[in-house]
């Protein structure tokens, strides 16, 4: 499972995390999809976690202590592009996703943040987030990015998206979106093979419509 943030609208929700309070309207994570996290997933939408990780470490992660997470193991290259796509680094939230996460996936942490990386951008380049980036400061329907997805992917290709917003003051924001592929190599531009769509379609948490909140 891809899960990839659209950050002004989780920043709403989360305007204390050190990422929010930084965040402009010029800004990447202002006008991107960024990173979440990659997931080892099953049909049910969940996963095994935490694979090869003490106790100790695992306390650590769930009692919310990223920056006392080991750092993982990556190319300064890696590094640097995770670093900008996902502004949660300054939170350690790649730490985080290693540990609960990545441990699980059968290959090393430099190889899993790459391949986030990569998805992250064929993702960034679907008419999805064309859709959303372009109706930054409005509401969407959730039928609405079903159809770009489906317009690029063909018919019940949305089965493989789910949508997830949070509320606040009566205002439904969309914060992420998650699309479920299929094990095995992903180099190259998203396309329906890719998509994993035998499991259970997932229930967005998005209502009727949401807003496309901007930064700021």
């Amino acid at each position: 499972m891809l899960a990839l943030s659209w950050q002004p609208g989780f920043c709403e929700i989360n305007a204390g995390k050190p990422e929010c309070r930084a965040i402009e309207k010029a800004d990447f994570a202002a006008t991107h999809l960024t990173i979440h996290g990659l997931w080892p997933n099953d049909d049910f939408g969940t996963g095994p976690t935490y694979c090869g990780i003490d106790e100790s470490t695992k306390a650590l992660e769930e009692a919310g202590y990223w920056c006392e997470l080991p750092e993982p193991e990556m190319t300064d290259t890696t590094r640097a592009d995770l670093s900008a796509a996902m502004p949660g680094t300054v939170s350690c939230l790649e730490r985080h996703e290693w540990v609960k996460h990545g441990t699980c996936t059968g290959i090393e942490a430099d190889e899993y943040f790459a391949n986030t990386v990569h998805l992250a951008k064929a993702a960034q380049a679907t008419r999805l987030a064309q859709v959303i980036t372009g109706n930054v400061g409005r509401t969407v329907t959730p039928r609405q990015l079903r159809n770009a997805f489906e317009v690029e992917f063909d018919a019940g290709a949305s089965d493989a998206l789910s949508l997830v917003c949070m509320e606040r003051d009566g205002r439904r924001y969309l914060t992420e979106i998650r699309i479920a592929l299929r094990e095995g190599d992903l180099d190259g531009p998203l396309e329906r093979r890719d998509l994993y769509l035998e499991g259970k379609p997932i229930t967005d948490r998005c209502g009727s419509d949401m807003w496309v909140d901007s930064a700021g």
